[in-house]
């Protein structure tokens, strides 16, 4: 069974006409007054509707954010006493000095980085061993197209085939010593 808020955004959705959508919008505005702590909750709902591809959808939407908003009381900060920067101590503010700084309870408290050295790119030695070339190639095809997002334009019917080469996927091999290391005398 519904509750009486999801047959509210259902009249606001397909409604017969636009009185019933347009009373359906003031009446989640009355939800709003009733149940103050829920204004992210409705306004989230609320944003598939302003998205609708239907005009008089959208126009009940707006109605509802304008009706639910009317009905969010002012805000009223409380009264603190504005501290000014005479009043304070020099000892209580906090501020980085070469002398405190303190790198061992960084180290030891402080948060991570976010820091990759490529790790979660390469596969396994025993699982490269296993699978041939040309299915490693797909598998790696298949990661690099999740982690960019084209897997999502490849089930829309984009071709993504054009983007990168199965060469591009291949290892770069690293010169050998002996090529690399050359003789002065023969650059000269």
């Amino acid at each position: 069974m519904t509750s009486r808020l999801d047959r509210l955004f259902v009249l606001l959705e397909s409604g017969a006409g636009t009185a019933t959508r347009r009373a359906a919008a003031r009446q989640l505005g009355e939800v709003q007054k009733a149940h103050p702590e829920e204004l992210h909750r409705l306004l989230g709902r609320l944003m598939k509707h302003l998205r609708s591809p239907a005009w008089e959808t959208r126009i009940a939407a707006a109605q509802a954010v304008g009706a639910i908003l009317a009905n969010v009381p002012e805000w009223q900060p409380p009264d603190y006493a504005i501290k000014t920067e005479e009043d304070q101590d020099v000892d209580e503010v906090e501020t980085l000095r070469c002398e405190t700084f303190n790198i061992e309870r960084i180290l030891h408290d402080g948060a991570h980085l976010m820091g990759s050295e490529g790790h979660e790119y390469d596969m396994e030695e025993e699982t490269l061993s296993a699978i041939d070339q040309k299915d490693r190639i797909a598998k790696q095809r298949q990661q690099l197209n999740a982690k960019l997002g084209l897997d999502v334009a490849y089930n829309l019917g984009m071709d993504i085939s054009s983007i990168y080469s199965n060469e591009d996927l291949y290892p770069i091999k690293a010169p050998t010593q002996s090529s690399a290391s050359s003789k002065v005398c023969e650059f000269v």
